[in-house]
């Protein structure tokens, strides 16, 4: 798949955003729909190798500080109490730092156009609650954390060391027992596909995507705090050099905003214009967007924004009549509940990778 594509191409297809092709991003198109279809949706895996797992003959362990270890098969979850709702996932290294950003021209290539934003995505997820199984297994009174192990595994893909490395991550207890944490079997009405985790993936409302465990295979009740790989080594921001800790590691969503309508090189008319996007906040609510037309000097609330369904996304809109022909720099920016709004500048200085960066993304439109 070629990194340099037509416009065309871009709405019809996910994108590389990797030498590996490991992660895709959603065409910018595919992120005007309120639900995002599932070829369509952003992929981000470790390795580039899909688990190929039979139905028939799959398993799920719960195992570990557990009165009655389980050993479920597909059809076993699929009789268990069904939960169905709305999530918005985002990879935690969405959005690169701002020297390797660049602003969405008309003039600048496919992957330069959707470096903000293209690895995230809303849909409707079916399975089971992960309070149920572990209630049925029993956790015992000496639980602190839930690890989950998934059916990937490999070199690591940035060095290559450890040789051998198999996904797992943790989960506080808290949070592995809330009723909305989910065990997923079905995405947009439809089976999972095989990138996104077939045939059932950890499903971690308002938290980042690398918290949801694909290809599933097992659920570790653990006495004490998980240290794995993809626990300690990856998804952290260094922070400053007087900090109290050297590591900020990411667990939830913060607040964010992003215009998708206009796409990246549509001329805008000068008889006026409805700006649309979206904005989310993990397990906060949002409850102020604003737009910008002007670089950041002035900003306004936008007219409509809408309320989110379960854990999605908001969808909201505004009338924009432009002054005039010429270059306009778009701003949106996001408050939550908790009074956090997206920041201006980058937010992680002292870390290259970008994890967690939610600073406020300019677009450059044409006014015609």
């Amino acid at each position: 798949m070629a990194i340099q594509q037509t416009q065309t191409e871009v709405q019809a297809q996910i994108i590389p955003t990797n030498a590996g092709f490991r992660t895709f991003a959603a065409p910018p198109s595919a992120l005007q729909n309120n639900i995002v279809p599932n070829d369509l949706y952003y992929v981000r895996n470790h390795w580039r190798e899909v688990p190929q797992i039979d139905t028939a003959t799959y398993r799920l362990t719960v195992d570990g500080e557990v009165n009655s270890p389980l050993s479920l098969s597909y059809q076993d979850l699929l009789e268990m109490p069904r939960k169905i709702f709305q999530v918005t996932f985002e990879c935690c290294g969405n959005s690169p730092v701002p020297e390797y950003w660049g602003k969405v021209t008309r003039t600048g290539s496919v992957m330069e156009q959707i470096k903000g934003h293209g690895i995230m995505g809303n849909a409707e997820w079916a399975g089971v609650s992960l309070a149920d199984v572990l209630e049925r297994a029993g956790v015992k009174a000496s639980a602190v954390e839930v690890m989950f192990e998934g059916a990937d595994h490999g070199p690591d893909e940035t060095v290559g060391d450890p040789p051998e490395v198999t996904y797992e991550r943790s989960l506080p207890l808290a949070k592995a027992t809330h009723p909305d944490t989910l065990l997923a079997y079905e995405m947009n009405g439809e089976p999972l596909p095989a990138p996104h985790g077939y045939p059932l993936r950890l499903l971690v409302p308002g938290w980042y995507g690398m918290t949801s465990i694909k290809w599933l295979v097992g659920i570790h009740v653990l006495d004490h705090e998980f240290k794995g790989f993809y626990q300690t080594e990856r998804y952290m921001t260094q922070n400053a050099p007087d900090a109290e800790t050297t590591y900020t590691y990411h667990t939830t969503m913060k607040v964010k905003s992003i215009i998708t309508n206009p796409l990246p090189g549509e001329i805008v008319p000068g008889g006026g214009y409805l700006l649309a996007g979206a904005a989310w906040s993990g397990e906060n609510e949002v409850v102020k967007l604003e737009i910008s037309t002007d670089g950041g000097a002035h900003w306004k609330d936008v007219d409509t924004l809408h309320p989110r369904s379960g854990y999605s996304w908001n969808r909201w809109e505004h009338q924009w009549q432009p002054a005039g022909p010429g270059q306009y720099t778009l701003m949106c920016r996001a408050t939550n509940d908790k009074g956090e709004t997206q920041p201006m500048e980058f937010p992680n200085k002292w870390d290259g990778r970008g994890y967690g960066n939610n600073m406020v993304f300019p677009f450059e439109v044409e006014v015609r």
